[in-house]
């Protein structure tokens, strides 16, 4: 009877458990209701020009997303990413290790990795992979694994342009091959799609925000399987980092998620506007604030059911 009991009690976990996940979302550069609410509102208004969307300049991080699903990390940052080549660059903390101080060992991206060396993230930040994203025509995205900065000239890797919509405002791809500079290492494409068209979100300056960032539902999406970023468990926290900047990686914008506190201006190469050649003068730690959004790596609502029912067989044993 008290097996029964155990069963009968844990009947209605185990329905809710077998009730359908919700879908993952969609990689396409639109915001999914998957996503739930935004893990980063931005804070500033941007000063690397506001954009009016499509292929027009002017670039912006609006809000940032994040949710795991299938065993896949998807991500959306919302805005706007100028066709000149800027970046919006991603720094993944998702396993032991990492580097808290970028290094200038690790050489890929045409060598201008090498101009992040010195930059300081927030403490208890350690960056394991980069990615980044650019156009002037076709997107392109590259996945890069730092390996704690001990990688130099073999780093491992992988590359993908736009196959829909190349030079457009809305494109779409996969990333698996070598990259510049790079091996390539994923197990299983990343997918990306990036949509342009935000004219809404900040407006352009250094101040406070005016509007609404989190309402804007288009810009940069990217998804990739968790054992190509270090299989991270069940509970653990994965963090994002995300810095819209040039292409040479020499020169950041004031659009950081997490955000700034206005008024900021664009934070240069030493954290206070100037060009210096390198990014090596900025430390998030002067500033208020964690520069970094965080998401919970949660179960399979299979792989729950299959626990709880292990756990309900072996109490009806320890009963009989």
């Amino acid at each position: 009877m008290k097996s029964l009991c155990c069963s009968v009690s844990s009947l209605a976990l185990l329905v809710a458990l077998a009730a359908p996940a919700s879908a993952a979302p969609t990689v396409d550069g639109t915001v999914d209701g998957s996503y739930g609410a935004p893990l980063a509102v931005q804070t500033v208004q941007t000063n690397f020009g506001d954009s009016t969307g499509g292929v027009t300049g002017g670039g912006e991080l609006d809000a940032a997303y994040a949710t795991v699903s299938g065993d896949r990390l998807y991500v959306m940052i919302t805005g706007n990413i100028e066709n000149n080549f800027n970046k919006l660059s991603l720094f993944i903390d998702s396993k032991a290790g990492g580097e808290n101080t970028l290094s200038g060992g690790p050489s890929y991206d045409g060598g201008v990795s090498s101009n992040f060396a010195g930059l300081t993230f927030d403490t208890g930040f350690e960056a394991d992979y980069h990615v980044f994203g650019r156009w002037g025509g076709a997107f392109e995205v590259d996945v890069v694994d730092r390996a704690g900065g001990a990688c130099t000239n073999d780093c491992l890797g992988d590359f993908g342009a736009a196959t829909v919509g190349a030079g457009t405002a809305v494109q779409s791809g996969t990333v698996l091959g070598d990259g510049n500079g790079t091996t390539s290492f994923l197990s299983s494409p990343a997918e990306f799609g990036f949509n342009n068209n935000n004219a809404a979100g900040v407006g352009g300056g250094t101040g406070a925000v005016v509007g609404d960032p989190a309402s804007v539902t288009t810009g940069f999406e990217f998804s990739i399987a968790l054992a190509d970023i270090g299989s991270p468990v069940v509970g653990s926290e994965i963090l994002i980092h995300a810095a819209y900047g040039n292409g040479d990686n020499n020169f950041h914008s004031n659009q950081i998620l997490g955000g700034l506190a206005a008024p900021q201006d664009n934070l240069g190469g030493d954290g206070g506007g100037n060009f210096t050649g390198n990014l090596g003068g900025i430390d998030f730690n002067q500033f208020a604030g964690a520069q970094y959004f965080s998401v919970t790596v949660v179960p399979e609502p299979g792989a729950l059911m299959i626990a709880m029912l292990a756990v309900c067989g072996f109490v009806a044993r320890r009963r009989a």
